[in-house]
C-alpha cells in the first residue's frame, strides 16, 4: 500500500500525556477508566470492560485545576485489546473522539495548555 501519514501527523489537535481517573458512562452503565492522553479532539482511555466501535458515551472526570467533574460526550473510534502475563486483568484501550461544543473545546484547550504544558505535545 502507499505511504500513509503517522497518527500524530493526521491529528487536528496536539495530544498531551495525562493520568486521570475517570468513569465511562455508556447508556447509564458506569465503568472505571483511566485517561492516558488527551487533546481537544479526543482521548485514549483504558478500562477493564470493552465498548464497541461507534458506541456513544460520556467520559466523566475532574480536569486539572477544575473544581467540579466534567462529562465530555464522545464516540469510540478505536478499540485495542491488551493482554499479557504482566497484566492481572484484561485491559481494553479505547480511542475516544470528543463531540464538544465550541465552548467546551475552548475550555479543554485552556486546561491542557495551562496544566499540561510541561508535557510538550509531539511536533506537528
Amino acid at each position: 500500500m502507499g505511504d500513509s501519514p503517522a497518527g500524530s501527523e493526521r491529528r487536528r489537535y496536539p495530544r498531551y500525556s495525562v493520568r486521570l481517573d475517570a468513569a465511562i458512562d455508556e447508556a447509564g452503565k458506569l465503568r472505571r477508566a483511566s485517561v492516558h492522553d488527551m487533546s481537544q479532539g479526543g482521548a485514549f482511555v483504558t478500562t477493564t470492560e470493552a465498548a464497541p466501535v461507534g458506541a456513544e458515551l460520556k467520559i466523566r472526570m475532574t480536569l486539572p485545576g477544575a473544581e467540579s467533574e466534567e462529562a465530555l460526550d464522545g464516540r469510540v473510534v478505536r478499540v485495542i485489546e491488551m493482554r499479557g502475563d504482566a497484566m492481572p486483568d484484561h485491559i481494553t484501550g479505547l480511542g475516544i473522539e470528543f463531540k464538544l461544543s465550541p465552548e467546551q473545546r475552548a475550555k479543554l484547550r485552556d486546561v491542557l495548555l495551562k496544566y499540561c504544558s510541561d508535557s510538550e505535545p509531539p511536533a506537528s
